[in-house]
């Protein structure tokens, strides 16, 4: 199976044909859920790298800044998931030939992927290299950053 037979057969499932159907306020409400969910998760992120390069909060350590902002990202993780999802599925072939989705799907599991690992071993050290601190700071403000604005742009094309 192709990917556009995939997004043709999610789109005209059952599922993807109701959420398809619901009122115009409920995807209103999905792009609001999107928007905020993206919102948490960029603070989240934000506090920390800026912690990172030594610029912001500086009475806390990064790992006890990404312990406090943690329910932040996972929360805004979460709404960006569901409500992406609920986006997607029911006009999942307009995506198909869409490149800002497709950085989208590329930044997206990239920057979990850099959050997961580098990011949890540079604010977990106890002894803060700054080489690695600022490297992490800019590669997670990078991609995250990446994919907002890949995100935004999806409209546009």
């Amino acid at each position: 199976m192709t990917t556009l037979e995939l997004f043709k057969s999610l789109q005209a499932s059952d599922f993807g044909r109701f959420v398809g159907g619901l009122d115009h306020l409920f995807c209103a409400v999905m792009e609001l859920a999107h928007i905020a969910g993206m919102i948490l998760l960029l603070a989240s992120v934000l506090l920390v790298s800026l912690n990172l390069f030594g610029l912001g909060l500086a009475g806390l350590s990064p790992a006890q800044l990404r312990q406090s902002t943690g329910k932040l990202f996972w929360t805004g993780l979460a709404l960006l998931v569901v409500s992406g999802l609920l986006i997607f599925i029911p006009a999942a072939t307009s995506y198909y030939e869409n490149d800002f989705f497709w950085a989208k799907f590329v930044l997206l599991p990239l920057a979990l992927l850099a959050y997961l690992t580098l990011y949890r071993k540079a604010v977990a050290a106890a002894s803060l290299n700054r080489l690695l601190a600022n490297a992490t700071g800019g590669l997670l403000l990078s991609l995250w950053l990446g994919v907002a604005f890949a995100g935004r742009f999806i409209g546009f094309l």
